[in-house]
Parts: structure tokens; sequence; C-alpha cells
């Protein structure tokens, strides 16, 4: 059985798959650069209203480390991994 590969462009991990152009998720999003630990899910304390309507003022913030002081915001994005 033939075996794919692709390497992740923001980790440089080696992502496998049984097909050649599968499109593999990284998931190197999920943890914190500093420390290596799994960060949580962002969601802010404030109302939408806070933010605006105008589409101009978007959250870009996706998850926290809280295990540093201050905490560690990201805004790192889901990397997709094509495998050949």
């Amino acid at each position: 059985m033939a075996r794919y590969e692709g390497k992740c462009s923001q980790c440089g991990k080696t992502r496998y798959s049984q097909r050649q152009g599968d499109i593999v998720v990284c998931d190197c999003w999920k943890y914190c650069p500093m420390c290596g630990a799994e960060m949580t899910p962002y969601a802010p304390d404030l109302t939408l209203n806070t933010y605006g309507f105008d589409g101009r003022r978007d959250l870009a913030v996706l998850m926290v480390c809280t295990l540093h002081f201050p905490m560690f915001f990201s805004t790192r994005k889901p990397v997709e991994v094509v495998c050949t």
C-alpha cells in the first residue's frame, strides 16, 4: 500500500495519507509556540457590540495559552498540508 506525505509550512512536521493529493489539516495551530502545551479556544468576555458591526473589527484571536503571564493569545489558523 502506498503512503504519501506532505510537510506543514508552519511547523515543519511531516503528515501522511494513504492517497496522493489528499489534504491533511495539521494540528500545530492548537499548541502554544512558547511552551508546547495545548491551548484552549478563546471566547471573549465582551458582547459583540463592543467590537462593532462594520465588519472591520474582526477578532483574530482563536486560541489562548493560560500557562503564561500575561496570557499568550494566538492568531494562528489551521494549516492544510497536501500529500504528494
